[in-house]
């Protein structure tokens, strides 16, 4: 290859989708500073904005993948087009570019894009990044197959071509078996000193959808165990960055930003997050957040993110009813979801985003109509409140399908059909169209139907990314593909991407999923550092 430096990598992180949203994700931002430390040549790619293409001579040695959302794999196939390779890695030679992928999206279920990708980082990479690069470096001018074995040798490195995967006629895993040597599991990685060092944004890859916001994340995980939420299971156990590394990386974002915007799955868990909200304030900052749990929000807080600028608070009551929340192991109750709005409202803050799901297991047309009802009473709280002020704001009510994700308890569980989605979408569109001050919100029932495929499918799933790509609709794609995300799966099934070890055991998955048909709710998972205890009638631990 033409101007590569013998010494140094040459590599192009690319996200695929638009440069504000790629750097609005901090995981971005990790994985680029991980491989300038480890001294490759790094170059950031979005979509539309990718530094090489198929006329140049100088392409990267190594196009690396950050995918977040599966809705942003069939964009991975546009960027391999726009580098000038072929869509499969069986069609790209030796000379060709190693391609990579990591990111949650493919940490969950790398299978549907494996036909394309040479090989994946499951897990956190940063600590794997340094290796990858010498590894790479090293073996220029070896044969594609011998560097890809080399690679399956670093833990957490899967390398799909070393695995031979067959299924039945209904496209139902039969077996999985490791070539060349490879590992017969892929271990997810995990940052044990992420809480020395956090994450926050990089001012060299430019702003975010966030505006002018410094971003800088408080945690991974969340220790609340709802059964839909993969971020409350694949990043166990829950991690909160050390109270001094965010007061230090405040510091460093309020040099250059008025407002600090504060991300993670669940903030409000972090022990010291008060502490934080102060100095940020005392520094004369504001301050955004992603999202707030409900029963971990005291009026104290909301003053203060009050005063720090906030002007909409987001929560999630996910269901309408007690009932279907037990299930979902969402455990609040209707008082506390009352509550929140009130102290929020109080506090001074005017405007309320609440994001629900449709078509959860074990959901009835009553909970449908419980949530109308919740909703309904939600906004008589929000006027009243609002009444001393003069001016009421607005509630938007984002109502969304349920998604099955891997590794969790609801992994084995089917996407509502469209049909009853649709039902519910107008029902509720109706009846929220009746309340002044709400605003409903519902995204595309088709392409949350092709992100349940892409989230559950198997090798045989990638084959419709190239259709969509080439102009198929996702409509027409989703009547060429098996349904698999449109069906239950059993106990003993093998999923195909139970190859990777998260380090929840499978089996507490499943007793999980067991208890929720009966509405048993199980208490949330403690912090790193503070021990576990045996959760509910489960003989052992999770992990």
């Amino acid at each position: 290859m033409e101007n590569v430096s013998p010494e140094r990598l040459s590599v192009c992180l690319a996200y695929p989708n638009r440069r504000e949203i790629g750097v609005s994700n901090l995981g971005f931002h990790k994985i680029y500073s991980a491989f300038t430390e480890a001294g490759a040549d790094c170059t950031a790619g979005f979509i539309g904005e990718f530094p090489f293409d198929r006329h140049r001579r100088d392409r990267p040695e190594l196009l690396a993948f950050s995918v977040t959302f599966e809705m942003d794999e069939p964009n991975v196939l546009q960027i391999i087009a726009t580098a000038g390779l072929p869509f499969k890695r069986t069609e790209r030679g030796d000379d060709a570019p190693l391609v990579c992928a990591g990111g949650v999206a493919v940490t969950l279920n790398p299978e549907p894009l494996s036909d394309f990708i040479d090989f994946f980082v499951i897990g956190e990479g940063e600590n794997v990044t340094a290796r990858i690069v010498e590894l790479l470096a090293e073996s220029r001018g070896e044969a594609k197959l011998e560097r890809l074995k080399k690679l399956a040798s670093i833990e957490g490195v899967y390398v799909p071509a070393l695995y031979d995967v067959t299924y039945d006629e209904d496209g139902r895993i039969k077996n999985r078996k490791p070539l060349h040597g490879a590992p017969e599991a892929v271990l997810r990685l995990y940052n044990p000193e992420y809480g020395r060092e956090g994450t926050a944004q990089l001012p060299e890859l430019g702003g975010s959808i966030f505006g002018d916001a410094f971003l800088m994340e408080t945690g991974k995980g969340c220790g609340q165990g709802c059964r839909f939420c993969a971020a409350g299971f694949i990043y166990r156990p829950v991690r909160h960055v050390d109270t001094a590394r965010l007061k230090e990386q405040a510091d460093e974002g309020l040099r250059e930003h008025k407002r600090i915007g504060l991300v993670g799955s669940a903030i409000c868990e972090h022990p010291e997050m008060a502490e934080l909200y102060e100095h940020i304030l005392a520094g004369g900052g504001e301050m955004t957040v992603s999202s707030l749990r409900i029963g971990l929000t005291s009026s104290e807080t909301f003053h203060k993110l009050a005063g720090g600028g906030l002007k909409t608070v987001t929560i999630a009551p996910e269901a309408g009813s007690d009932r279907l929340r037990k299930i979902i192991n969402k455990n609040m109750s209707e008082e506390e979801i009352i509550r929140i709005v009130k102290d929020a409202v109080e506090a001074g803050i005017p405007n309320l985003k609440c994001y629900f799901l449709i078509g959860l297991p074990g959901e009835t047309d009553e909970d449908i109509e419980a949530m109308v009802g919740l909703v309904s009473r939600m906004r008589e709280a929000f006027m009243e409140a609002s009444r001393p002020t003069g001016h009421a704001g607005k509630i938007t009510i984002s109502a969304n399908p349920f998604v099955p994700k891997p590794f969790t308890p609801f992994q084995w569980e089917a996407m509502a059909p469209l049909s009853e989605l649709k039902k519910k979408t107008s029902f509720l569109r109706k009846k929220f169209g009746k309340m002044p001050n709400v605003e409903f919100k519902a995204e595309s029932l088709r392409l949350a139907s092709a992100q349940a495929l892409l989230s559950v499918g198997s090798r045989l799933t990638g084959s419709i990314l190239p259709d969509v790509l080439n102009g198929k609709s996702w409509n027409e794609a989703l009547k060429t593909s098996a349904a698999y995300h449109l069906r239950k799966k059993g106990g003993d099934e093998i999923l195909p991407w139970d190859f990777i070890t998260t380090g929840v055991r499978r089996e507490y998955l499943w007793k999980e999923y067991l208890k929720s048909a009966d509405g048993k709710t199980t208490p949330p998972c403690p912090p790193e550092g503070s021990g576990c205890r045996r959760c509910g009638e489960f003989e052992g631990v999770c992990i």
